[in-house]
C-alpha cells in the first residue's frame, strides 16, 4: 500500500504528440481521483491495522519516545504520560477515562484546532482495544476554565494539551503504558472528484509513542 502509484502516462503508446487516448486531457481529470481513493484506502488500512486486522507494519511508523517533540502537519507536539480512570458516562455505563498529557503549538500564521478524531488513536497493546479520541484540552488542567483556549496561537511557544479517549470498562484491565499514535498530515484536496476541498488530511505514516500510564482512583458516584 506504501509503494508510489503506478504513473498513469507510463507505457501508452503515442500517436503525434499524444497518447494514444480518447481525450488528451483524460489522464489529467482521472488521476487525482485515482490519488484521492488510494489515499483513503490506505487510511483504512492504517486503522484496521491499529484494530489489530493486519500484520504489523513497520515501514509506515516512527517510533518516537516519551517527552520528545514531533510534527504533523502544521502542529509540533509531545507527549510524556497519561492517566487512566474509570468512571460513569452519562448513560451511567461504567468506562476507562484516558487522558494523554503534553504540549502542542502551530507552525500555521493563522489559529488553528486540531481535528482530534481523525488525528489521534489510542490502544491497550494486550488486548487490542483502540479508540480514536473523544477530546481535546488547551491550557493549564487547573486553569482550562479561565485559559485554555480553543485554538493553538500562532507565534507563541508550545503550551499545555491533553487529548482524552473513552473506553468500556470490559474492553481491557489496564496496565503500565498505553500505545498513543498521531497520524502524519498533510495538506490536500479530499473532496472524491477532486473540486477543491482543500484540508490537513491523515496519511498512512504515523508517529507512535508508548506512553507510562498512571491508574488513577475510581470516580464511581
Amino acid at each position: 500500500m506504501t509503494e508510489a502509484a503506478p504513473d498513469p502516462d507510463a507505457g501508452t503508446p503515442i500517436i503525434g504528440d499524444h497518447p494514444a487516448t480518447s481525450s488528451v486531457d483524460r489522464p489529467q481529470r482521472t488521476w487525482p481521483w485515482l490519488v484521492s481513493i488510494v489515499v483513503a484506502l490506505a487510511a483504512v488500512v492504517g486503522l484496521l491495522w491499529a484494530a489489530g486486522g493486519f500484520e504489523y507494519r513497520d515501514d509506515l511508523e516512527t517510533d518516537v519516545a516519551p517527552g520528545a517533540t514531533f510534527t504533523t502537519g502544521p502542529y509540533v507536539f509531545s507527549f510524556g504520560g497519561a492517566t487512566i480512570q474509570k468512571r460513569e458516562n452519562y448513560k451511567d455505563e461504567q468506562i476507562w477515562s484516558l487522558v494523554v498529557s503534553g504540549t502542542g503549538r502551530t507552525t500555521a500564521e493563522e489559529s488553528m484546532s486540531p481535528d482530534y478524531t481523525d488525528l489521534f488513536v489510542a490502544k491497550d497493546v494486550p488486548s487490542g482495544a483502540y479508540r480514536e479520541a473523544e477530546g481535546q484540552e488547551y491550557g493549564r488542567e487547573d486553569q482550562r476554565a479561565a485559559s485554555g483556549g480553543a485554538h493553538f496561537t500562532p507565534g507563541l511557544p508550545a503550551i499545555p494539551y491533553r487529548v482524552t479517549f473513552e473506553f468500556p470498562a470490559s474492553d481491557f484491565e489496564p496496565g503500565t503504558s498505553i500505545a498513543f499514535v498521531a497520524w502524519d498530515l498533510e495538506w490536500r484536496d479530499t473532496s472524491l472528484l477532486q473540486v477543491g476541498d482543500f484540508r490537513w488530511a491523515p496519511t498512512s505514516h504515523y508517529s507512535r509513542l508508548e506512553l507510562p500510564l498512571r491508574r488513577l482512583a475510581d470516580d464511581l458516584d
